[in-house]
């Protein structure tokens, strides 16, 4: 995991696609980590996020076997699309939609 967190803190060094961003984690019936990016970009950062961690040989199918990925609005969890779901049964939103 501390490869995965590194690569999210990679992230955020760009001011460009990144306006603000938060980590966090805990325990909730099993460990949980949360990294939330604040942006005017959201398909450019999604791509980022896909080709650095998510489809990344070294971490795709760690990813694939316990990862989501949302993507919401300034309205919050009220409007949202689901961007990646570790159940290959979820319908995802590409990021050509976004």
């Amino acid at each position: 995991m501390a490869a995965i967190s590194e690569l999210f803190q990679g992230l955020v060094t760009r001011k460009d696609l990144v306006l603000q961003h938060s980590f966090d984690s805990g325990n909730d019936d099993g460990a949980y980590f949360n990294f939330t990016f604040g942006t005017e970009r959201p398909a450019e950062l999604w791509r980022n996020m896909q080709d650095l961690v998510f489809l990344a040989t070294e971490h795709k199918a760690h990813m694939a076997a316990a990862s989501m990925a949302m993507c919401s609005s300034a309205a919050g969890w009220d409007q949202y699309s689901q961007l990646y779901h570790w159940n290959s049964e979820v319908p995802v939103v590409p990021a050509t939609a976004l």
